[in-house]
């Protein structure tokens, strides 16, 4: 008679642990909503027609060289047709680790996390960007963690979280088949190691970030680790995590020192290292005015101050975290590369500062809401939906993008009243996802696979990867005579002379608007045809547009609305650049001859 009360007791017991089990799983799934609510929104502004644009120039630069790893495993710059430095042979190591003509001037790990995507899913424009898009998803997630992490704090996470997804130059950024998505997410994987070695002493985290995000870009890299460094050695806080540090420091050198020894010289090429001081101010200035994209300067310097006292211990090490890192940038970033570089290469080397700027401003917005729901959204949708906190006083004040001084610094600011307040691009960018933007490639394109044919070949000065890797044509003049360590082992190897200069070319797609060929303006080049009894046949023309599209937000242009940040002279078109042009390269035409 003891079975039935016993039996009963041991259903009861299970109904319970169900139940408890059901709680647990709902708690978790409550705890999480928020952040798979952003990662929810996130989804179409980074995948939405992910392969409808065509890649741009330094996309396509990925793309090729992702192709060779696949044939070959290495990113070698010699596919049997073309040659692939777009650097005219300064990226690529005549012979290095058992292999011909490697490209050693660029970290390699974007180029595999692309070739992997190619074998995976063919070689396509949304293969080539898929993995960077997943990557920059994926340091939403990451945002998130980092701030509660160090704040305790959900509001603040979420808001960061938000904020990143709100960021017009995050979107652009991380649907490029390029270092950018990479280069965020090891960025906050790193700070995040940083943090967890507080806890965990023998926690990895740090030492793989740090590699991943040296073989992603070593520029970002120096910045995290010097920030983090300094910030071990210098605050009190962080003192007890030098030694921690420290002891990583070996392991990290052991993987990324031999990249520097193999392509130190390489990595160079596009850099432009300081060499006088007096250049320093105007570089510094010129980074100060792209950093407007990502931190709203004037709702830090009031917001940081008057919330100080408000601040808990996590919030004010995630915001020591941010400075340092905000403060190694300009330190270090100055010293590689000059004005005009900054100027037309924005944040992408620094990307990471974009969700480093969203966590401590959604740090500020948790804290100055003081719980208060009415008071956090209103805040949330002054600094996510406008530009008020941030940029639309010094828009405002500037009328449209204009230089400073002697060409001391740029500043880029939306030509319409309506962009300087309002976060209007990010709604430009949504509404312009599927919607056709075709620049100066498409055309051209379909026009050389038309008309070239597969053995014939082109010289052009312009957009040589992406004419590779859409039509597989013959490319002449891809080695400088000067590259002379690259051009004796070519010619070694037996490469075609079409490779080393104009013979043997059978068309010219000259942009005009672009720099000409090494030592060769166009004018030299119709020349140098016509000395060997040949002539330039115009046979079509193309709209010039310069860059495909620029993930840059100063420089975007974004379908059916054009460049916001175009002065008002060149209006939403941007700039008027003379046409490009294919030209034909026939025999000299034969003198009429007088009828006796």
């Amino acid at each position: 008679m003891t079975g039935a009360p016993e039996r009963d007791r041991s259903e009861w017991s299970g109904a319970q642990g169900v139940g408890l089990l059901a709680c647990a799983i709902v708690q978790r799934l409550r705890r999480h909503a928020p952040l798979a609510v952003v990662l929810l929104l996130a989804l179409y502004p980074i995948f939405g027609d992910l392969g409808g644009p065509y890649l741009w120039e330094d996309e396509a630069d990925t793309a090729v060289f992702a192709q060779r790893i696949v044939a070959t495993g290495f990113p070698v710059a010699w596919d049997g047709r073309n040659f692939l430095d777009s650097d005219y042979g300064f990226r690529i190591a005549p012979r290095a680790l058992g292999q011909d003509f490697l490209m050693v001037g660029t970290p390699w790990l974007p180029f595999y996390a692309t070739a992997a995507s190619f074998a995976l899913f063919g070689e396509s424009n949304a293969a080539a960007r898929l993995p960077f898009a997943l990557a920059s998803l994926a340091t939403i997630a990451l945002l998130h963690a980092f701030v509660l992490r160090t704040t305790q704090c959900r509001r603040a996470a979420f808001a960061a979280a938000l904020l990143l997804v709100a960021s017009t130059q995050f979107l652009l950024y991380a649907r490029e088949a390029r270092s950018y998505g990479f280069n965020m997410l090891f960025t906050m994987l790193l700070l995040h190691g940083f943090v967890r070695l507080e806890s965990r002493r023998r926690d990895a985290w740090l030492v793989v970030a740090a590699v991943l995000l040296f073989h992603t870009q070593i520029i970002p890299a120096a910045i995290a680790l010097g920030a983090t460094g300094a910030l071990a050695l210098f605050h009190p806080r962080f003192r007890p995590l030098l030694r921690p540090l420290l002891s990583r420091a070996p392991l990290v050198i052991a993987l990324t020192a031999p990249w520097l020894v193999l392509g130190w010289t390489a990595t160079q090429t596009n850099w432009r290292p300081l060499e006088a001081g007096l250049a320093w101010p105007s570089r510094v200035a010129q980074l100060g005015a792209e950093s407007m994209v990502a931190i709203p300067w004037l709702g830090w310097a009031i917001g940081v101050p008057l919330l100080w006292r408000r601040f808990r211990a996590g919030d004010r090490d995630l915001l020591w975290i941010a400075f340092a890192y905000v403060a190694t940038l300009f330190v270090l970033l100055p010293l590689a590369l000059d004005r005009t570089l900054l100027l037309v290469l924005g944040l992408r080397y620094v990307c990471g500062i974009l969700p480093i700027a969203a966590a401590v401003t959604g740090v500020l917005i948790a804290r100055a809401s003081d719980a208060r729901p009415r008071v956090y959204a209103a805040l949330l949708v002054l600094f996510a939906a406008t530009h008020l906190a941030g940029n639309s006083i010094p828009w405002l004040a500037l009328g449209e993008g204009r230089s400073f001084g002697d060409k001391f610094v740029f500043v880029n600011a939306p030509r319409e009243f309506a962009d300087k307040l309002w976060n209007t691009t990010w709604w430009y960018h949504v509404g312009g996802i599927g919607v056709p933007n075709p620049g100066t490639l498409p055309p051209l394109v379909d026009f050389l696979n038309a008309a070239v044919g597969p053995e014939e070949v082109l010289v052009t000065n312009f957009a040589w990867d992406n004419l590779v890797f859409y039509t597989n044509r013959r490319q002449g003049f891809r080695i400088r005579p000067d590259a002379k360590a690259i051009v004796e082992a070519a010619r070694a190897a037996g490469f075609p002379e079409y490779v080393f200069g104009l013979e043997g070319a059978d068309w010219l797609i000259w942009r005009h608007s672009a720099d000409p060929l090494p030592q060769l303006p166009f004018d030299a080049v119709r020349a140098h045809y016509e000395a060997q009894g040949r002539r330039l046949e115009p046979a079509a023309s193309f709209r010039e547009v310069r860059w495909e599209n620029r993930p840059e937000i100063h420089w975007h242009r974004f379908a059916e609305v054009g460049h916001p940040f175009a002065p008002a002279r060149f209006g939403a078109a941007g700039p008027l650049y003379p046409d490009a042009v294919a030209y034909r390269i026939l025999p000299a035409r034969e003198p009429r001859r007088e009828s006796e």
